[in-house]
C-alpha cells in the first residue's frame, strides 16, 4: 500500500473526529454557521509559523491561485456547516463526500488535464457507488433537509474546486510555502464575513461564542481537523486529487462506528439507527472498502 494511501485513511480518522465535534458544538454552543466557519477561517492564520521553515514568495498568479484556494474553502466551509446544522451528521457528511469526487474528477479533467488509467476509473467508480449508497434512504424529504442537502451539494462543489486548486498550488510552489499562503486566502475571506451585520453581530456577541468549559473541545477539535486537512493536503500534492477525495468512504466507516458509539451518551449526536438502516451502511462499507482494496493495487 502507497504511503499517501495510509495518510489519507489516517486523515479521514482525524476528520471524522473533528466532524462530530462540529456537531456537537453546533447544537449546543455556536448557533450561526458564519461564527464557526469563521473561527475555522481565522484559526487558519496560525500556518504562518510555518512559514520560515521554507521561506518563499509567490508570484503574482501564484498568489491568485493561493487566494482562491482558501477563499473557496472558507466557502465551502459555511455551506457545509449550514448543511450540518439542518442535518444528520451521518447523511449530510456522506453525502457531501459522495459528490465531492465527481465534481473533482470534471474539475481536474478540465482544469488540469488529469486523466486516470482504466483501473482506477473502476476504482473510484466503485468508491463512489458506495459512497451514494451510505447516504441513501433516512430522514424525509422535509423543507429543513432539503436545504440542508442544497447546502450540502453547493458544499461539495466548493470543496472539489479547493482541492483542484491546491493541486495546481502544489504544482507550482514548494508544499509549506503554497499551503501556508493559501490559508492567508481562507484567512481574508473569513474576515470578510464581519461584512455581513447579522454575522458581525454574532460573532462579537459573547453568547455566541463557545462557552468556556467548551472552548478547550473546540481547540482541540479544531487541532485534530488542522491535522487531518494537513495530511489530506500532502496526499494531494504526490497524488491524483480526484482519487484523494474519492477515499472518502474510508471516513463515512469511521464516521458511523463513532456516531454509534457516542450517540448514546450525546443527544446530540444520535441519530436513528434501525436494523435495515444499519444493514445498508454495512454493505456500502463492504463496497467502499472493495474500492479501497482495487485502488490500493493499482497504485
Amino acid at each position: 500500500m502507497p504511503f499517501w494511501l495510509i495518510v489519507v485513511i489516517g486523515a479521514h480518522l482525524l476528520n471524522a473526529v473533528a466532524f462530530l465535534v462540529d456537531k456537537f458544538l453546533l447544537a449546543r454552543t455556536v448557533p450561526k454557521p458564519s461564527v464557526y466557519a469563521f473561527f475555522v477561517g481565522t484559526l487558519g492564520g496560525l500556518t504562518f509559523v510555518l512559514l520560515p521553515f521554507d521561506f518563499q514568495i509567490p508570484t503574482l498568479w501564484q498568489g491568485l491561485l493561493d487566494l482562491a484556494a482558501g477563499g473557496t474553502f472558507v466557502l465551502a466551509l459555511l455551506l457545509f456547516f449550514t448543511a450540518l446544522k439542518r442535518g444528520e451528521a451521518s447523511r449530510v457528511v456522506p453525502y457531501i463526500g459522495g459528490t465531492i469526487p465527481i465534481w473533482t474528477l470534471i474539475i481536474a479533467y478540465l482544469a488540469l488535464g488529469e486523466r486516470l488509467g482504466r483501473n482506477e476509473l473502476v476504482a473510484f467508480a466503485v468508491l463512489v457507488v458506495g459512497s451514494a449508497l451510505i447516504t441513501r434512504g433516512g430522514s424525509s424529504g422535509t423543507s429543513r433537509q432539503r436545504h440542508a442537502y442544497a447546502s450540502a451539494s453547493l458544499a461539495a462543489l466548493c470543496f472539489a474546486a479547493s482541492t483542484v486548486l491546491m493541486k495546481e498550488i502544489f504544482l507550482q510552489q514548494a508544499f509549506i510555502p503554497g499551503f501556508v499562503w493559501s490559508r492567508a486566502g481562507a484567512f481574508l475571506v473569513a474576515i470578510l464575513i464581519l461584512l455581513h451585520a447579522p454575522s458581525r453581530m454574532a460573532i462579537l456577541r459573547p453568547a455566541e461564542r463557545p462557552r468556556k468549559q467548551l472552548f478547550g473541545l473546540f481547540i482541540g477539535g479544531q487541532v485534530v481537523g488542522a491535522v487531518g486537512f494537513l495530511s489530506l493536503q500532502y496526499a494531494v500534492s504526490v497524488a491524483s486529487p480526484t482519487l484523494v477525495n474519492a477515499l472518502q468512504g474510508v471516513q463515512y466507516g469511521f464516521l458511523f462506528i463513532l456516531t454509534a458509539t457516542f450517540g448514546r451518551t450525546f443527544p446530540q449526536l444520535r441519530e436513528r439507527l434501525t436494523r435495515p438502516i444499519v444493514l445498508q451502511k454495512m454493505i456500502a462499507l463492504v463496497v467502499i472498502a472493495i474500492g479501497l482494496a482495487m485502488l490500493a493495487r493499482t497504485s
